[in-house]
């Protein structure tokens, strides 16, 4: 497949989450009218809840998915997320997805991972257990990491199931979300390279189940930066990709393809001087492997390889661009019909 044949399944607004809940609620509502796909719903540290908010956008829209992205079943109990789940359904029918993820950085972060936690298990039994019970069945099963009878079922199920999501980084929860879920969110510093190498361990997941590789939706946030003025776009993106480049290691950024003696100046100055010098240090290089910037022809070339690489739903993230409230626009009208398979 040549990659100008590439196209997306959709295309979604990632929220940050992290204002008054009004002002998120009416970007939502806006998403919803120019005509986004989605709707992504981030639980940001302690600023405000994902399930709360998700309700309140599906009350406020009529079209839209509202995906929750993600929810902690180590802190939130699964029957619980289920229940959630279910209720989101209530209020918008057909219009839910929703992700869990033990977010194990955030949780490590805030001394708040418990003694003898098991994450990749915990997560797995969550989906098991959501995806078994929002289908109108049992549980399924006898958990290891949290209390409940196999033979529990929800008393108010969705009329038609919910897709549960995982939000995956490594090699072996990206397997197991392929062999049991509907989709995996991947999250922050997307690229690419990073992104192939995740579909290829989706779909071994997903190939050992007797699945369809494709019957498993890629989504992820990719850093986006929309400007009539290109390198101001590019700048936009720089003390992003610097606060998390000084906290995602491993994978995400061993994958990427990015020059590591760039991201150790990044980290080096971070620690050093604080964020505004790591933004700084932010090479050309770095934000062509991790982020979409320019005027729009360059926002849809350089989108376009991750739909090569096997994203299937492209999560528009963060700055947006220069001046965010045209650019939400501006992204909505060019961008987007330019991307996708078929107009929403």
């Amino acid at each position: 497949m040549s990659e100008s044949s590439v196209r997306f399944a959709g295309v979604g607004l990632s929220l940050s989450n992290e204002e008054p809940a009004a002002v998120t609620l009416a970007q939502g509502v806006q998403a919803d009218e120019l005509g986004y796909d989605e709707v992504s719903i981030p639980e940001s540290r302690l600023h405000r809840s994902t399930t709360s908010v998700a309700a309140a956008i599906l009350a406020r829209t009529q079209r839209v998915t509202v995906r929750v992205g993600v929810a902690n079943p180590v802190t939130r109990h699964p029957l619980l997320l289920a229940l959630e789940a279910a209720t989101l359904a209530d209020i918008g029918p057909g219009r839910v997805r929703f992700g869990v993820g033990a977010c194990e950085w955030t949780m490590r972060a805030f001394a708040c991972d418990p003694e003898g936690w098991l994450p990749y298990t915990n997560t797995v039994e969550a989906v098991r257990a959501m995806r078994s019970m929002l289908a109108g069945g049992p549980l399924g099963f006898e958990p290891e990491t949290f209390a409940a009878d196999a033979g529990l079922r929800l008393e108010l199920p969705p009329p038609v199931p919910v897709p549960v999501d995982v939000g995956a980084v490594n090699s072996r929860m990206l397997t197991a979300s392929g062999r049991r879920a509907d989709g995996v969110q991947l999250g922050a510093l997307m690229s690419p390279a990073y992104v192939a190498w995740a579909a290829e361990r989706i779909a071994e997941g997903a190939r050992a189940a007797g699945r369809d590789p494709g019957e498993v939706l890629i989504s992820g946030n990719v850093l986006t930066s929309l400007g009539r003025d290109r390198d101001a776009a590019r700048r936009e993106v720089c003390e992003v990709l610097a606060y998390y480049l000084a906290r995602v290691e491993g994978v995400v950024v061993d994958r990427s393809g990015a020059d590591p003696e760039a991201v150790a100046a990044v980290r080096a100055a971070v620690r050093r001087d604080g964020l505004a010098a790591g933004a700084a240090a932010v090479s050309g290089q770095l934000v062509d492997t991790f982020a979409v910037t320019g005027d729009t022809d360059e926002v849809i070339e350089r989108l376009m390889p991750f739909g090569k690489a096997g994203m299937a739903m492209p999560l528009l993230w963060y700055t947006l661009g220069p001046d965010p409230t045209w650019a939400v626009e501006a992204l909505a009208a060019e961008v987007v019909p330019a991307v996708r398979s078929e107009p929403s």
